[in-house]
């Protein structure tokens, strides 16, 4: 009987070794996951961790902001009455002009020598409407004479007041107060009756237009007070003066502020500006954060938790105030709508009301 060798021995105790190691890892990661498997699941880490808010009643004054365009108070062309050549401009771009202040004088020589024959004219008829009326209380001249004397004065008159008109014609004055903001002939250039020589613009108060939707323009009504906003800085206040009661085209409905323009920072004729309209009374309203709201614009949808149940249901919206949305119908108030942790949602979950942070409250 032959003996074995060392080496053999040795190679034989290895292979148990491994091989025992082997076994008690299988049997110690058998353990592990039956333990997992039987472990059991709290009905507490089965529900979906969410933020609420309670569904508050608040009064608010209606306000909304919305986008309109500044329009000077009177946008006015100047236009000549008659013919002839510039001989002075008195006008230039920027210049704050007067009711009455001369723009242009235009050549009065002929014009002015036409009311000199036509005072002359008129002049010569009143002294014989005077002689002839002394004449007829005596009984001197016949009516019909004397009423063809009368009638002579009365034409040199229209002469005289035709002539005059014609001459002052000439000197093409502002027919409003206003800056003017286009200068389209100049001194040597010839103008006709009926071509336009310039143009005035009022900005001493301002027209403020801009539109109203259908559900913007529920309870506003002329009279409110209002703030314009401009990008210089400039902030005027007022009322509105004048809303449509038909809606245009785009099924909005215009509305206009008339307001004293800025002496400091004033508002040029075409700005962009940021009207804010205020509403006169306060409303009793029930109002949630905007971020509670799920689903679309025009199908908006939220989720209430009852008894630790998550509750898909519509709502109706109003109005923004800040982060805070008007709610018109399908809430009540008391109810609680979850804010944060709807993507692990879907109607009838069970969930579990976990503390909100500060920043998640709604102010």
């Amino acid at each position: 009987m032959g003996m074995i060798k060392p080496e053999r021995m040795k190679e034989k105790k290895i292979t148990i070794a491994v091989l025992l190691v082997v076994l008690f890892s299988g049997v110690f990661w058998w353990l592990q996951r039956s333990g997992e498997q039987v472990r059991p699941v709290s009905a507490y880490q089965k529900l979906v961790p969410v933020t609420a808010v309670t569904v508050r009643e608040v009064n608010v004054r209606d306000s909304l902001s919305v986008t309109g365009t500044a329009e000077a108070f009177r946008d006015v062309d100047v236009y000549s009455e008659t013919s002839g050549l510039v001989r002075k401009a008195s006008a230039e771009v920027g210049d704050r002009k007067r009711a009455g202040d001369v723009l242009f004088l235009v050549d009065d020589e002929l014009q002015g020598s036409s009311l000199k024959k036509a005072k002359i004219a008129y002049e010569k008829a009143a002294l014989d409407y005077r002689r002839y009326h002394a004449l007829h209380e005596e009984g001197a001249v016949s009516v019909s004479v004397f009423e063809s004397v009368r009638l002579k004065r009365e034409e040199a008159e229209t002469d005289m007041i035709e002539a005059r008109k014609k001459y002052r014609d000439t000197r093409i004055k502002a027919p409003v107060f206003g800056t003017v903001a286009r200068k389209l002939v100049d001194e040597g250039e010839m103008v006709q009756p009926g071509m336009k020589v310039a143009g005035l613009v009022d900005l001493s108060r301002l027209r403020v237009k801009f539109f109203l939707t259908e559900k913007e323009v529920e309870g506003i009504m002329p009279g409110n007070r209002l703030t314009v906003l401009a990008g210089n800085g400039a902030a005027l206040e007022g009322r509105l003066s004048t809303l449509s009661d038909k809606a245009g085209s785009a099924r909005t409905y215009e509305a206009e502020a008339v307001l004293t323009n800025s002496v400091t920072e004033p508002l040029r004729a075409g700005m962009f500006v940021r009207v804010i309209l205020k509403g006169r009374e306060l409303r009793h309203v029930r109002v949630i954060p905007r971020t509670a709201i799920d689903g679309t614009i025009k199908s908006p949808e939220v989720y209430v938790v009852d008894n630790g149940t998550a509750r898909l249901r519509k709502v109706t919206t109003g109005r923004e105030y800040g982060d805070l949305l008007e709610i018109t119908d399908g809430l009540v108030a008391g109810e609680q709508v979850v804010i944060n942790g709807r993507n692990e949602l879907r109607d009838r979950i069970s969930v579990r009301v976990i503390p909100q942070n500060k920043r998640d409250v709604a102010p």
